[in-house]
């Protein structure tokens, strides 16, 4: 049975981390990470990297990882490399590694946040889910284009260790501030979102024909 490393931290809490055969979860990845994983593992999904603290896996390591096994990219570093690994075969999954591909985003702040040291629970708010939340409220007409737009600006202005939603809301129309925290509250979890999907993806995905398959395909 093949053997599926996920790196998981934040933005896949522990109560979202399906027990299934093979699948070994790690915390998020920093630098050399990737590399022993694509030794030790026969599938790589990458969720999560540190940022500020310790050098995050290079996208030249996880460039060499995915050409050496199957590898998924989804919600914050995850979404980062698969954007920029993605024509090599590092797939990306869920709209922040689209977004990135696009290039409606291109800061890896847009996807960091302060982390709790002993829950490692997301203690900030990306930009990401700041935009997401924007979206859908402009999806229900709650905000206009250009209430959006400086919402989200507004909350890019905010460093991202100090970024809360009391923050982020301060900058939205004042008589949409509740209105908008209930949706961040409820369903603005974007990187969750992602984090779930590329889960489920890796959940119901043949690796074992596929670890089978790849070195001939590389080749």
């Amino acid at each position: 049975m093949p053997k599926i490393a996920v790196f998981a931290g934040p933005s896949l809490p522990p109560e979202d981390r399906a027990e299934a055969p093979g699948f070994v979860y790690l915390p998020p990845a920093s630098r050399g990470d990737v590399a022993a994983a694509a030794e030790a593992y026969d599938a790589i999904v990458l969720i999560d990297g540190v940022f500020h603290h310790d050098l995050a896996p290079s996208p030249k390591e996880c460039l060499a990882a995915c050409r050496r096994v199957p590898m998924i990219g989804a919600a914050s570093m995850g979404a980062l490399r698969a954007a920029e690994c993605w024509p090599y075969g590092l797939r990306p999954v869920g709209a922040i590694a689209h977004w990135y591909i696009r290039e409606v985003i291109d800061g890896d702040d847009e996807v960091a946040v302060l982390v709790h040291p002993e829950t490692q629970r997301a203690i900030t708010v990306p930009s990401v889910n700041v935009r997401y939340v924007a979206w859908l409220a402009r999806r229900r007409g709650l905000l206009t284009k250009s209430e959006a737009d400086a919402f989200i600006l507004g909350a890019r202005s905010i460093y991202y260790m100090e970024r809360s939603w009391d923050a982020t809301l301060e900058h939205a129309p004042a008589e949409r501030r509740a209105e908008l925290r209930t949706i961040a509250e409820r369903e603005g979890d974007l990187k969750r979102w992602d984090a779930r999907l590329a889960l489920r993806h890796a959940l119901h995905r043949n690796w074992a024909s596929e670890v089978t398959r790849l070195p001939y395909r590389i080749e």
